[in-house]
């Protein structure tokens, strides 16, 4: 009996050990959970709040992409535009240059063409002064002219006065 009573009482004892030993690991791995759940959820605020961040700091960076694909396609518009812009400038300045050649050359006939009209219109007035002249000289003559007709028939009519005095006709 006394081995009976000694393995009862060991069986007890190694119960009452298990038992022990199980609510000590059972308390120990409840506090350690408990330590952990919070690690957890701490983890777990952190992370939301990364996330949220990145999230945000996602949003910027695509809002900044999509100003500088903007800002890009703009400065390519100008650059194109500013091109264009040269060309023309280079064509029109070309289109200037012929423009004051022609214009030079055209002040120049008109120089030229004003001297001549200068010449022909003081030539003009000598020839009209020569007119005057010239008419002046035939009225001149026209009137000799007249006054030498009106002398001749002053004469025939004399003649013809001293032809009837002598009986001839005239």
């Amino acid at each position: 009996m006394y081995l009976k009573r000694n393995v009862n009482f060991m069986l007890l004892v190694l119960v009452l050990t298990i038992l022990v030993g199980t609510i000590a690991i059972t308390t120990y791995f409840q506090s350690t959970y408990k330590d952990v759940s919070e690690d957890l959820k701490e983890k777990e605020e952190q992370l939301e709040v990364l996330s949220s961040n990145f999230t945000i700091k996602l949003r910027e960076l695509n809002r900044t992409f999509s100003e500088l694909t903007l800002k890009q396609l703009d400065k390519e518009k100008l650059d194109q535009l500013y091109t264009d812009l040269t060309k023309e400038k280079e064509r029109l300045d070309g289109e200037l240059t012929v423009t004051k050649e022609k214009l030079t050359q055209t002040i120049g006939e008109l120089q030229e063409k004003q001297a001549e009209l200068s010449d022909a219109n003081y030539k003009l007035l000598l020839q009209e002064n020569e007119i005057l002249d010239l008419r002046a000289k035939v009225e001149n003559q026209l009137a000799t002219i007249k006054s030498r007709n009106d002398a001749i028939k002053s004469l025939e009519r004399q003649l013809c006065d001293e032809k009837v005095a002598q009986g001839k006709t005239c």
